[in-house]
């Protein structure tokens, strides 16, 4: 049975079932009608016609669709041109990390001299010590703490502003 018939209400209606034959006999024709001869005519006052069905006793040329476009040198550049797009940006990425990183290293060089400085500048050159190559610790002179100092100072100025 392709359908049931409902009488509630009234009147006749038809079930779910009966839909779903009606779309699927549509889907099912729809390559047939979107695939119909089309014919091209003219007429005796010159007026160019086109129809489905070619006209009695006239000469008709059968037109079918057009061709599908070439798509291949279109694709082909467009392709070309993705893929050095792609290049492109993968470079700029890398110029853009390399520039963030730079920036980071400066800015911890920026923020490791000046707690240099703060440490140096909280101590006096007496209280400050170094070892030597042999592993032997001296006292800073204020000569050498003075010339830390101003070694930090240059790094500051140039890092950090």
């Amino acid at each position: 049975m392709l359908y049931q018939l409902s009488y509630a209400g009234g009147g006749a209606k038809y079930t779910d079932s009966m839909t779903r034959f009606g779309w699927v006999l549509m889907v099912a024709l729809l390559p047939a009608v979107a695939g119909a001869q089309a014919y091209r005519w003219v007429d005796e006052k010159g007026q160019v016609h086109y129809s489905q069905v070619p006209p009695p006793g006239k000469a008709a040329q059968p037109v079918g669709p057009p061709p599908p476009p070439s798509a291949a040198p279109n694709q082909d550049s467009l392709n070309r041109s993705m893929a050095e797009s792609q290049e492109g940006e993968s470079e700029r990425q890398k110029d853009t990390d390399r520039a963030f990183q730079q920036q980071a290293n400066v800015e911890a060089q920026c923020r490791q001299a000046r707690e240099q400085l703060a440490y140096m500048e909280a101590k006096t050159a007496r209280r400050l010590g170094t070892t030597d190559e042999s592993g032997n610790v001296s006292r800073v002179t204020e000569e050498q703490f003075q010339a830390r100092r101003a070694e930090l100072q240059q790094a500051i100025a140039e890092r950090c502003g």
